[in-house]
């Protein structure tokens, strides 16, 4: 539930703010496939996830899977799910989750959240599965929908907690659906800051089942002083099924679960020594959802680049300085110390996987980001995501083009 909560909220504040930047199966691997190569590529360190965005999506139904590891056992992690009057104490926003059964004994469950502008509420039905919990959503807000959340064990009596989502997130307040026809990525990428932050909030509850409120993180948020994640592991020959499917990325936290970084990838019919002159080119950055402007700038390192945006409440105009091939950080500008990169390596012989890693400062971009941050802290990285994905499937299309 908190799953569906956390989709929706995240929907909402996404679709006001990242898509402002910006179900059925996917086609190739089986979902079977498809979720066991996501859960393989969890990396170790228990501080990244792993994100699957399909595309290109289907209207009204965008799909992401993802999986995140949790410093708690499987059952801690499952009741947490099951106990709709708790959903509160998973994502902030959620100010009524009433529960009923119908004629069959299936729970039931009333929702609204408490979004800046606006309420969103609905309803769906609650279901336990042998290998975890599934969501319908039928009535209201953001349906139809499904969110299926499966829970596997992990080394020392931790867990793997997967997530696999479609809704119609145009189905909610006409401010959303505005926003959200904005860009034909806008609900794609609404969606996954959605099960970013639903993935996390459970994550968070099950490892502080203590707490009496949803426990989040307090430390200021801040690049790290290495870049994270590694890029490399996208461009590994076992997520081939991921690439084809979309978008796949990874999300690292700061120790603090403060975001570290994202990078994400996208598969490019093109061989890699083909593109990656043109990803190394600042002015390859106009491919960005609302970049208006980017005007070159000589740099002892390389080329920068000076930006100016053409976003609406948001302010993301800044001046980056390169400090390594294929890498920038903003040395000025309200985002100063903002970070973006790209990494290309070749995936046969007439294919390359490009990645791109950011860490966007998205919470310097002025008031409204800032005011959605505090209510939901988690959103720093949701946002973050959602923002990688409208970018580089922006890029796919221009290099698409440009053949």
């Amino acid at each position: 539930m908190a799953r569906g909560r956390a989709g929706a909220v995240v929907a909402a504040l996404a679709g006001l703010f990242a898509t402002a930047l910006a179900g059925a199966p996917a086609g190739g691997a089986d979902d079977g496939q498809i979720a066991a190569a996501i859960a393989a590529a969890l990396p170790a360190d228990g501080r990244t996830d792993v994100v699957l965005i399909d595309l290109p999506a289907v209207t009204g139904a965008p799909r992401v899977r993802a999986a995140t590891r949790v410093n708690a056992a499987p059952a801690t992690v499952r009741a947490v799910l099951l106990d709709p009057s708790r959903y509160g104490a998973l994502i902030p926003s959620i100010i009524r989750s009433d529960v009923h059964r119908d004629d069959t004994g299936t729970p039931i469950v009333d929702w609204e959240l408490e979004v800046p502008l606006f309420n969103l509420a609905g309803r769906f039905a609650l279901r336990a599965r042998a290998d975890g919990v599934e969501l319908d959503l039928y009535d209201g807000d953001f349906a139809p929908g499904h969110l299926l959340f499966r829970i596997a064990p992990g080394p020392g009596g931790t867990a793997v907690l997967s997530a696999d989502a479609s809704m119609d997130v145009r189905r909610s307040s006409w401010l959303l659906r505005r926003i959200l026809n904005r860009s034909t990525f806008g609900a794609p990428a609404a969606l996954s800051a959605a099960i970013e932050v639903a993935l996390r909030g459970v994550a968070l509850r099950a490892e502080h089942p203590g707490a009496r409120d949803a426990w989040r993180p307090t430390a200021p948020p801040g690049p790290p002083a290495a870049w994270q994640p590694e890029a490399r592991p996208l461009a590994s020959p076992g997520l081939a099924p991921l690439r084809a499917a979309g978008v796949v990325a990874l999300v690292a936290r700061r120790p603090d679960e403060r975001l570290a970084g994202v990078a994400a990838a996208i598969a490019v019919d093109a061989p890699a020594a083909s593109i990656d002159p043109t990803l190394r080119d600042p002015r390859s950055w106009r491919a960005f959802p609302g970049w208006k402007t980017v005007q070159l700038v000589p740099g002892a390192g390389g080329p920068g680049g000076r930006v100016e945006d053409d976003l609406p409440l948001l302010e993301l105009d800044a001046t980056y300085a390169a400090d390594g091939p294929a890498r920038w950080t903003a040395v000025d500008g309200p985002t100063r110390g903002a970070r973006l990169g790209w990494t290309v390596a070749p995936d046969g012989d007439r294919r390359a996987v490009a990645v791109l890693s950011l860490f966007p400062r998205l919470e310097a971009t002025g008031s409204i980001a800032r005011r959605f941050m505090a209510a939901e802290p988690l959103l720093e990285s949701g946002l973050a995501l959602a923002l990688a994905f409208a970018d580089v499937a922006s890029v796919k299309v221009a290099l698409a083009r440009a053949r």
